[in-house]
């Protein structure tokens, strides 16, 4: 199969090509139904959870911080690794990101132009219950080794996060002139986020959405002058 991953990406956005990726969304489509949908499933494995919790320690509670930092390792992993280099048999996800989401949504335009336009930015609520499924083995192991309390703790700290991921990308790619919007934190995480969709960043910097922890750990945050920085070498060589 053709790895398209490292294919030529035009460096300015196209109005041509997001009318056809908004005309492409199905009428039928609800941008209430999906960000309910895609919280739900996280709302849900939580109170599941929550329900199957009991006379929790205090030490337990470790397992909730500690999953936070796993989760936000596999999050960089997943995005360098599978949104950034097509690979079989989980193409699709590349397909909906690097092509379709980074060419819609540039460093100097990243907001949405309507509602509808979240079906570009969300991950389908199936694909939110498949990153819990993928986590359950973990979930399982630590229960059968620390108790139930702590898989359960495990797998709703797992639910938190991807719930966390997707409404933090959405705030990301909102009008910066809400309220949540305008918060110095909100404007330091979405200025980390929109360096990665300079098209010239985008394979290698800034590959964290929640908080850029793992890409401070792997020297993966973009300098401010970064993009600049191929050029400045053709122009000196």
């Amino acid at each position: 199969m053709t790895d398209r991953s490292q294919e030529p990406f035009p460096l300015t956005g196209s109005d041509d090509y997001r009318e056809r990726a908004r005309a492409a969304i199905p009428a039928s489509y609800s941008p209430w139904l999906h960000l309910s949908g895609t919280i739900g499933v996280g709302v849900a494995a939580v109170a599941l959870g929550a329900w199957r919790l009991h006379d929790v320690r205090a030490v337990e509670w470790l397992a909730v911080p500690a999953m936070w930092f796993v989760s936000n390792g596999a999050e960089w992993r997943a995005h360098k690794d599978l949104l950034h280099k097509r690979r079989f048999p989980l193409h699709e996800l590349y397909d909906r990101h690097t092509p379709q989401h980074h060419r819609v949504f540039r460093e100097h335009d990243m907001a949405i132009q309507s509602p509808r336009e979240l079906k570009l930015v969300l991950i389908p609520a199936i694909g939110v219950a498949a990153i819990l499924v993928a986590a359950l083995p973990m979930a399982a192991a630590a229960g059968a080794l620390l108790g139930a309390n702590v898989g359960w703790l495990v797998l709703m700290s797992a639910a938190v996060y991807v719930v966390s991921y997707e409404l933090t990308h959405m705030l990301y790619h909102l009008p910066e002139d809400g309220r949540v919007g305008g918060l110095r934190v909100v404007r330091a995480l979405r200025a980390h986020h929109a360096r990665h969709h300079d098209p010239r960043l985008m394979h290698r910097w800034n590959f964290n959405v929640t908080a850029p922890l793992f890409d401070w750990l792997h020297g993966t945050i973009a300098r401010p002058d970064e993009a600049d920085r191929p050029r400045r070498q053709r122009s000196a060589a």
